[in-house]
């Protein structure tokens, strides 16, 4: 005895005026906001430093922990244009442009590797970049920082940072992944 079972995708609501359901999913997510705070990498980095030094690279207890997260938060909050009781992420900008993504709650291992990372020289220049894409720096979920971007050839290219080599270290794949 078999069973088989075909997936439809639900139907959507009609775009009516007279309806009092939303005309796509999409338009029930347009509520959902993040809050993003930018700020410039080396002041915070230092700010960061200044106010718990060694207590990076020695490691923390959670009290620690969560003061860093909640000064983080006071840093990423006093940087928005419009105040907000929520800062969902912090975005740094290193001196060579490459942006920096990262929860306010960042792990404190990551926050220690971060002031290497970003005087390091870039995993790859601006000239070797297709013009006008991103450069991105984010933690991994497994525990390391990965920068992304695309090289002007037209292919992704991802970089690792190497906190011991203190240096970037390029992910090499089976098969380039052109970006269109």
């Amino acid at each position: 005895m078999s069973s088989e079972a075909t997936y439809e995708p639900p139907e959507l609501p009609d775009d009516r005026p007279d309806s009092d359901q939303p005309a796509s999913y999409v338009a029930e997510l347009s509520d959902i906001v993040l809050v993003v705070a930018t700020m410039a990498a080396t002041p915070f980095l230092q700010a960061i430093s200044t106010y718990f030094g060694n207590a990076l690279a020695k490691g923390m207890g959670s009290g620690t922990r969560d003061m860093m997260h909640r000064f983080i938060r006071r840093q990423a909050r006093a940087s928005l244009d419009t105040p907000a009781d929520v800062v969902d992420l912090i975005h740094l900008r290193t001196e060579d442009g490459w942006l920096v993504e990262m929860k306010v709650a960042v792990e404190p291992s990551a926050l220690a590797q971060l002031p290497e990372l970003c005087a390091a020289d870039a995993p790859l220049s601006e000239s070797d970049r297709r013009p006008g894409t991103a450069a991105t720096i984010r933690w991994d979920h497994d525990g390391y920082w990965i920068a992304a971007t695309v090289r002007a050839d037209g292919y992704q290219v991802v970089f690792v940072w190497d906190p011991e080599a203190k240096q970037w270290r390029e992910r090499t794949y089976r098969r380039p992944i052109p970006v269109t």
